[in-house]
């Protein structure tokens, strides 16, 4: 049977397409072929569906025995059961859908696969979830020295306004400069930066092997301004040691590019449009040597040679920032 063949099969499934006929088939193709299987998980990741079918369902596909894992319990009809609300949805971290949810109407039919040969997936853990509903505004002194503490420059917590809603709850976060409280030299400052540090010292047996994955994801939104007046949004990951945070000169914003391990980041225009946010997504494998992971969301004026800069934003605003990881079984 010819992979294009099988590759309609697996689609039709996964659109819930398949007659009664093409469902018995499929069925046994599933259970016969070891490489079939490998190219469903394939596509079902495409789809961002191989991740919940086995958080939902509870298989164990590290188990290496000769036990018969059976997907019967779903029927076509019920989705509510695959509903999630997690984070970071991208081809290789499809089993998170950033929080507000997607309605996965795609479900697993009953029949019978070998536990042996299925592919193993990652596990996914959250490290952050920051929708601001706390009203408590980050610190304002720049790079943070502390773990688990958001800082940077100077910003708010603030409900609705200017045209904006918040992305998630009643609150969302508003960047209000491009300095910190006690920054050196804040004159030409156009950058308005938000950090976290993550301490992932703990996790050292799996960085060791090179198998997790740090997952960010954030969303941003600015009430109308001028035409004339572009900005942009980052959302970055960068990878450091202990060293490289203990006070010596590496560690300023300037020079964080150069001196971490890894970097990963998205850096995109912000459109003028209020009642839409954008939604910005990266990820970076760790290297072994990592001790602290380093989440930058930022705004920044300007991305043409005579675009406006200006040390204030008048109306800029992050929401629902996800952090995770994911760890493949050794």
């Amino acid at each position: 049977m010819n992979d294009q063949y099988v590759d309609r099969l697996i689609q039709s499934y996964l659109d819930r397409a398949l007659t009664e006929q093409e469902q018995a088939e499929f069925a046994a193709i599933m259970s016969q072929s070891e490489s079939a299987r490998v190219r469903f998980w394939d596509l079902a990741e495409v789809h961002g569906l191989a991740p919940q079918a086995v958080a939902t369902l509870g298989l164990d596909l590290a188990d290496d025995t000769d036990d018969r894992v059976t997907l019967a319990a779903v029927e076509h009809g019920d989705p509510s059961i695959w509903q999630q609300a997690s984070s970071f949805t991208r081809r290789r971290q499809s089993g998170f859908a950033l929080a507000g949810g997607v309605l996965l109407g795609v479900l697993i039919s009953a029949f019978a696969w070998p536990a042996r040969g299925m592919p193993q997936l990652p596990t996914y853990s959250s490290l952050t979830a920051e929708s601001f509903e706390s009203n408590a505004s980050p610190a304002v002194t720049g790079l943070p020295t502390i773990a688990e503490q958001w800082s940077g420059d100077y910003s708010e917590v603030v409900a609705a306004q200017q045209g904006v809603l918040p992305a998630e709850g009643e609150r969302m976060l508003q960047i209000l400069r491009a300095d910190y409280e006690g920054k050196p030299d804040p004159a030409g400052s156009y950058c308005g930066d938000l950090y976290r540090l993550i301490d992932v010292r703990s996790l050292r047996k799996n960085l060791t092997s090179d198998a997790t994955t740090a997952h960010a994801a954030a969303k941003f939104n600015m009430a109308s301004q001028p035409e004339d007046e572009h900005l942009r949004y980052t959302l970055r990951i960068l990878a450091l040691t202990a060293d490289q945070i203990s006070g010596d000169s590496h560690y300023e914003a300037t020079q964080l590019d150069e001196s971490a391990l890894a970097t990963a980041r998205q850096n995109l225009p912000l459109d003028n449009d209020p009642a839409t946010w954008q939604i910005a997504q990266t990820e970076l494998r760790l290297p072994a040597q990592t001790d602290f992971v380093l989440i930058h969301v930022g705004i920044t004026y300007g991305y043409r040679a005579d675009d406006v800069h200006r040390i204030t934003f008048p109306g800029q605003f992050v929401d629902d920032i996800q952090i995770s990881l994911s760890s493949y079984p050794r």
